[in-house]
């Protein structure tokens, strides 16, 4: 993803807005940029007035850093001397990255970044292309951008709650839970928690880690033992452990929707039987040695307590003498 270029309007706004004392996130917000772009900026084009900083000076450097790098391009294949250089080091199965960085190490005049390297072999010299490890495509990714755009995919594939029947809000019908992981302090252990919305029954397991094939086994485990006719949908949280959701679905006959980021109230009635959970461990407790066994009686007690909205009945009890007569 390219990162976006600020104009020169966006320059004269950033120093008046520098003038006026905001910070470097009100300014970004200001301008409809990320707060990085905002910094990058400063840093680039920093000045010894006042604010540090001068629109017209900053859109000038800027000019001239991209005539430069175009110059860079151009000059290439014109330097005879350094593409035989670039063409000796790439037979000898060296990765643009390298030549850049051995043509700057060895204190070179000739220079040109790795990026100019790639440029160069894919719009003049093709026939060197079989010397690059990663021949797919002009640009090469790394494992973290496709990591990245994987994620990003995932992410607008998931069922949001908005697309959550209507009627899942009215606790009209059993089958219907929320699910999320309580961790310990300083990350030293997870508990998978799962919560029916209508009865407030609480499900909940002690992951071996914060992985996504964890929490997988965590709900196949739980939801096991419940009738298939009460596992309609599950409601979950967006961390990664809760990434692999289609095996979780097939697993467990679930349909799973996504809360939106950082909106903890809707899956309020999981969040609320957390911090039930919480009261037996604590957020400075350290899971490492939690068992499975504790955390039954934890569940048992949080299940056997009597609620308001049940007319004082406990989950247990309306799981064992209603989940048989209703639907």
């Amino acid at each position: 993803m390219s990162r976006p270029k600020l104009t020169h309007i966006n320059r004269i706004e950033l120093a008046i807005l520098l003038k006026e004392g905001l910070s470097i996130r009100q300014i970004a917000r200001a301008i409809g940029v990320h707060h990085s772009t905002i910094c990058r900026e400063l840093a680039r084009n920093k000045t010894a007035n006042r604010v540090g900083y001068h629109a017209g000076q900053a859109h000038r450097w800027t000019v001239m850093r991209r005539a430069r790098a175009n110059q860079a391009f151009r000059k290439l294949p014109s330097d005879q001397k350094l593409v035989g250089v670039i063409v000796e080091k790439l037979e000898a199965i060296w990765s643009p990255q390298q030549i850049a960085g051995w043509l700057k190490s060895t204190g070179r005049q000739a220079r040109v970044c790795a990026q100019t390297i790639y440029d160069w072999i894919y719009t003049f010299r093709p026939d060197l292309k079989p010397y690059l490890h990663c021949r797919k495509g002009q640009y090469r990714r790394t494992r973290a951008a496709r990591l990245r755009q994987e994620g990003r995919a995932k992410e607008r594939a998931k069922r949001r709650i908005d697309q959550r029947p209507k009627c899942i809000l009215k606790r009209k019908r059993y089958g219907h839970w929320e699910g999320d992981t309580v961790v310990g302090a300083g990350q030293s252990g997870y508990i998978a928690t799962f919560v029916e919305r209508k009865s407030g029954y609480l499900l909940a397991y002690k992951l071996a880690g914060p992985t996504a094939e964890a929490f997988t086994g965590a709900g196949r485990i739980c939801f096991a033992s419940v009738p298939a006719k009460y596992r309609r949908t599950l409601t979950l949280d967006n961390g990664w452990e809760m990434s692999d959701y289609e095996q979780l679905e097939r697993l467990t006959s679930l349909q799973v929707y996504f809360a939106y980021p950082y909106h903890s109230w809707e899956r309020g009635t999981n969040e609320n039987t957390n911090g039930l959970l919480r009261y037996f461990f604590p957020k400075k407790t350290s899971f490492a040695d939690i068992t499975q066994e504790q955390i039954d009686r934890a569940v048992q007690l949080i299940n056997t307590r009597p609620r308001k909205r049940l007319g004082y009945r406990t989950p247990e009890q309306v799981v064992t003498s209603r989940w048989c007569d209703l639907d």
